[in-house]
């Protein structure tokens, strides 16, 4: 009796503050991928402002390798955040996090250029990045946990999907800001100046998860685990040694999305104005309209996938992804506005369903001990080695062979390897969420 009433009552006594719960996981996921995912679509600018002169492109490689450094910071973030958060609590982790990247939110806003300090420019750049790598390696994982242990049986799938949907809502807010100051700036003041109000414009977002985060409850698996004494002092060494499985099948879970994501965001649009030779505006138009499907979808898949199982919508989106791979950029670099519309729009459904199972597959793969750390690391590992590293790997792939096809050999090829290895992962869907 006193069983039931542990796993009735967190359902029954945060029922009224549900609402407050998921707002406050979810907008300090919107603010931080808002902040990291800006630097990409200004990544052009940042190339001119921050790396000296140059005439070959290079430059631009050198702003996408500064994103991807952001990115190898991650697992760090997602070992220091995961460890917090199974050891202390999942507030704490995430409350943690938040202030952390509200640090290189601000310095990004002021940092001088490479005409006013030099090689000191650059440095501070990349130490921005790391710092902000850090942070979002225990944000994203760390609400999804804390979503996934609010959730009754049957709706962690579509909580769990929030928590996505915020970081692509994240990400289309930066999209329409670029886009937006794309239309209104004269090229001239957008480099002056007009970047600067693309990363103030998070501190805004930064108030208000401060203040959601502080009044936020504690996680109610995470209690009844610290009362019943199995909480892990060692949850790092414990995930590597005890849940090497779900972590690799964890891994590979994520990476195909990771890749696709990146590839239908920041590089995408860089993709349709270089190679496709559309106008910027309606490169970024694509791309952002691209982007509210990858926000809404999910919700609709992650409350589907709690009723139908996972693992049907993870089959077949990576069936279709990885052959949709190759005609997505031929299609986008075609010059056509019509063709590059369809490449992006059936990417953005496919990536949309993705990302409306993984988030709650990840949290059931991995008992209470453990979850935030074990979650964390395969998130990370897998957006730092495939995911951050996309736009970089894509035009350097683009720029050695000439071949625009490059980077839908490359998705393709990943999403293969993907398909093979997680073919038979285990339905974890119709279960109750684990606390072993």
């Amino acid at each position: 009796m006193p069983e039931v009433a542990t796993q009735t009552s967190p359902e029954q006594e945060q029922a009224p503050g549900r609402g407050k719960i998921i707002a406050a996981s979810v907008i300090g996921n919107l603010f931080e991928w808002y902040d990291f995912t800006v630097y990409g679509f200004f990544a052009p600018v940042i190339a001119v402002l921050f790396f000296g002169p140059s005439h070959d492109g290079g430059n631009l490689l050198k702003a996408f390798a500064v994103f991807a450094v952001g990115y190898f910071a991650r697992p760090l973030g997602a070992v220091i955040f995961g460890s917090i958060g199974d050891r202390l609590g999942r507030k704490k982790a995430l409350l943690f996090s938040l202030g952390v990247m509200a640090m290189p939110t601000l310095g990004l806003v002021f940092i001088p250029t490479w005409e006013s300090v030099g090689i000191l420019s650059p440095i501070l750049l990349i130490l921005f990045r790391v710092i902000q790598g850090i942070s979002i390696g225990g944000e994203f994982t760390g609400a999804t946990a804390y979503l996934s242990e609010h959730s009754e049986q049957g709706k962690r799938g579509f909580h769990g999907a929030m928590t996505v949907s915020s970081a692509m809502l994240g990400i289309l807010l930066g999209s329409l800001v670029f886009t937006v100051m794309e239309w209104i700036f004269e090229p001239a003041v957008l480099l002056a100046w007009g970047w600067r109000l693309a990363f103030a414009g998070g501190l805004m977002i930064l108030v208000c998860a401060a203040w959601l985060r502080w009044q936020m409850p504690v996680s109610p698996h995470f209690e009844k685990a610290k009362a019943a004494g199995t909480l892990s002092k060692q949850p790092v060494r414990e995930c590597l040694r005890t849940q090497r499985r779900s972590l690799f099948r964890a891994i590979l879970l994520i990476s195909f999305p990771a890749m696709l994501c990146y590839a239908m965001t920041v590089y995408f649009s860089e993709f349709l104005y270089t190679q496709g030779h559309l106008p910027k505006p309606l490169a970024g138009l694509i791309v952002t309209v691209s982007i509210g499907i990858s926000a809404v979808l999910p919700l609709v898949i992650g409350a589907a996938s709690d009723r139908y199982g996972r693992r049907p919508f993870i089959r077949v989106a990576f069936l279709i992804g990885t052959a949709w791979a190759i005609p997505l950029f031929l299609l986008a670099g075609m010059g056509v506005p019509a063709y590059a519309w369809l490449a992006a729009l059936v990417g953005s459904i496919l990536l949309g369903t993705m990302q409306g199972v993984y988030p709650a597959t990840l949290t059931e793969m991995f008992p209470t001990s453990t979850r935030y750390t074990g979650t964390s690391i395969a998130y990370n590992v897998s957006f730092a080695v495939l995911g951050g590293t996309f736009p970089l790997v894509a035009a350097w792939l683009v720029q050695m062979t000439g071949n625009s096809l490059a980077p839908g050999l490359y998705l393709g090829i990943g999403g293969l390897i993907s398909i093979i290895l997680i073919w038979r992962i285990p339905e974890t869907g119709l279960s109750p969420l684990r606390s072993d």
